[in-house]
């Protein structure tokens, strides 16, 4: 081992990478928590409107409960990340994440009225920020430095499936009669997998370098201005990244004609199915470019296509068929982002302060996405005749995000050319 890296596990886990396979049981461990937690969770995130309107709450309840569990979760996405630079093993962090995330959900079940359902939801989202970075931080270390993006891609692809059986699940379920509450607390088995997915497949090899002694705001500093630089592309870009329930919401109140004589809040529902099913289906392939052709460029080619895209729901009639190809064109988007957002993100970081770094990324993102809902949110309100107009302003936000990563060029080259020319 080289004494001379600023973290000595980066000399292990390199050593380790260049001997076996990508795909090994502690990504495949990663990638199946990943699927069944996002099943457990959308599946209860689909009845829980029905659940609040059961117990006498609408609208308002709902997006309190919605706007301060994403707050929540952004401020724990950077815990999570000092955390794993401050603990020898982030294995048990990351199971202790989807642990919480699991029984928080499920408890939303057997609530009586809509703050308990606030506090439920505000513990899982707690847990599931935690556990961000220590995972991703896992999946790095067991992944060779050279097909990090299939690694990620895999775990991507695992996610966004659960976001397609998830809704289905729950539909099923409703329609056969079964209460809103009961199904939240089918949601506790999924919950329950991804716990063990990770508790039980994924090996961990603990750190020996020295913990972290320094303060937060020191970890902060220590990432360094090209990385800072690259989160504020991030940050930026995610401002005009705004949820796809504002695309379903269009869809559903702008819709014209007719497909298969389907209504217009079942075929929305079926267009969020469509986003999901494709963003799994290009995770994995994305990532596999983003390795041979570099992270950066699949990075940015992924962020002007995103305001194409959100430029075109500005000026394409809301069709049947135009919205098809909308809502599949961004679940493209919305998986380059995902896979190379993280992959590229790793070229900025040192040993030392990866988690910090990982933990501000998602941090970033969790607050960005807040503004970017808000922001469309109210120019929709504001001008209601035409929601085109959040939609360019999104669009311009996004393409300037695009300029600013373009620009934000790090120190390590293997974002910029393919695999096989360089390794870490």
């Amino acid at each position: 081992m080289n004494s001379s890296q600023p973290d000595g596990r980066l000399a292990v886990f390199s050593e380790v990478g260049r001997s076996r396979s990508w795909l090994n049981r502690s990504t495949l461990g990663i990638s199946l928590a990943s699927l069944f937690s996002d099943i457990s969770h959308e599946l209860a995130t689909a009845a829980l409107p029905s659940l609040l309107l059961s117990l006498g709450s609408g609208p308002a309840a709902l997006g309190v409960i919605e706007g301060t569990a994403d707050g929540v979760s952004a401020l724990a996405k950077l815990g999570g990340g000092v955390a794993a630079d401050r603990f020898r093993r982030k294995k048990p962090l990351a199971s202790i994440g989807y642990l919480v995330t699991a029984i928080g959900i499920a408890a939303i079940g057997i609530c009586t009225n809509w703050w308990q359902v606030l506090v439920c939801r505000l513990a899982a989202w707690f847990g599931r920020g935690s556990r961000s970075a220590p995972r991703d931080l896992l999946m790095v270390e067991a992944s060779p430095a050279a097909h990090l993006g299939k690694a990620f891609g895999m775990e991507r692809a695992g996610d966004a499936m659960g976001a397609v059986l998830g809704p289905l699940l729950a539909m099923i379920l409703l329609a056969s009669g079964i209460t809103p509450a009961h199904v939240v607390r089918q949601s506790l088995l999924p919950g329950l997998l991804a716990f063990l997915s990770i508790s039980i497949l994924v090996v961990e090899i603990p750190r020996k370098a020295p913990l972290l002694r320094r303060s937060v705001f020191a970890d902060v500093g220590g990432i360094g201005r090209p990385y800072r630089r690259f989160l504020g592309g991030i940050f930026l870009f995610g401002c005009g990244d705004f949820s796809r329930t504002l695309l379903i919401l269009y869809a559903t109140q702008h819709l014209t004609g007719t497909l298969f004589s389907w209504s217009s809040t079942t075929l929305a529902i079926g267009l969020y199915v469509v986003h999901n099913a494709v963003s799994a289906a290009a995770a994995f392939p994305l990532g596999a470019v983003a390795d041979r052709f570099g992270r950066r460029r699949v990075l940015v080619a992924g962020y002007i296509f995103a305001a194409v895209a959100t430029s075109a729901f500005a000026v394409l009639p809301p069709a049947p068929v135009a919205l098809i190809v909308l809502f599949a064109a961004s679940g493209v988007y919305i998986a380059c982002e995902e896979v190379a957002e993280k992959t590229c993100a790793i070229g900025y970081l040192q040993g030392p302060v990866r988690g910090t770094g990982l933990g501000l990324l998602a941090a970033v993102n969790g607050v960005a996405d807040i503004v970017a809902s808000a922001l469309v949110g109210s120019l929709w309100a504001a001008f209601p005749a035409r929601p085109a107009i959040g939609f360019m302003v999104a669009a311009a936000l996004q393409l300037a995000g695009s300029v600013i990563v373009g620009f934000a060029r790090p120190g390590d080259p293997h974002l910029h050319v393919g695999a096989s020319e360089i390794e870490r």
